[in-house]
């Protein structure tokens, strides 16, 4: 464990984030059992019947909701202190996805076990892994940064340009979940 600790490879650091994404989908599947889940900032778009009424709406939700988010990861990574907002934007994503498949068994029951799988779980697992990627990077640099704060040095193992590069890559990728997402949505539609 120590060696995992110390380890300053991509993998562990990824490894070591999930149980802070795993907390946080366990309090949104908990606070949901008592509260109503209808603002955006609750679910984050998860649940596909408060996604949007058309493809179009589904896209835009989903896609600025993923962009915002990369891009306040993104910011974050320049700030010396941006290791503890991104804990808690972790946690704050998990919270998302805990509250979307926690509502539909709420409401649904087992007849909500095939929405989950079909319409959420994908997405939910691309979202994660790139919510993972992106904190990890945004971590990375912020460490940097408070590093060269603290010792009056540059210390920096990543160039900028690289760093934007990474964060332009995601929001791709956010833009192909995004449009998988509205035609998952629209051609399932039946299991809203």
């Amino acid at each position: 464990m120590k060696k995992l600790i110390q380890s300053d490879s991509g993998k562990s650091k990824f490894l070591l984030l999930l149980p802070v994404l795993t907390a946080g989908i366990l309090i949104g599947a908990i606070y949901t059992t008592g509260h109503a889940v209808d603002n955006p900032w609750l679910h984050q778009y998860f649940i596909p019947e408060l996604s949007g009424n058309t493809i179009y709406e589904v896209f835009r939700n989903t896609f600025v909701s993923l962009t915002a988010f990369t891009v306040t990861a993104f910011v974050m990574g320049l700030s010396a202190l941006g290791q503890p907002a991104g804990v808690l934007m972790l946690m704050y994503r998990g919270f998302g996805i805990g509250t979307a498949v926690s509502h539909v068994y709420i409401t649904k029951g087992l007849h909500g076990v095939p929405e989950v799988l079909v319409m959420i779980l994908p997405e939910c697992l691309a979202v994660a892994g790139i919510t993972l990627l992106a904190i990890r990077e945004q971590m990375r640099l912020s460490r940097g940064v408070f590093i060269s704060v603290v010792s009056e040095k540059l210390h920096t193992d990543k160039k900028f340009q690289l760093y934007c590069l990474e964060f332009l890559v995601l929001i791709a990728i956010s833009f192909f979940i995004a449009v998988l997402t509205a035609l998952m949505n629209y051609i399932f539609s039946g299991l809203r």
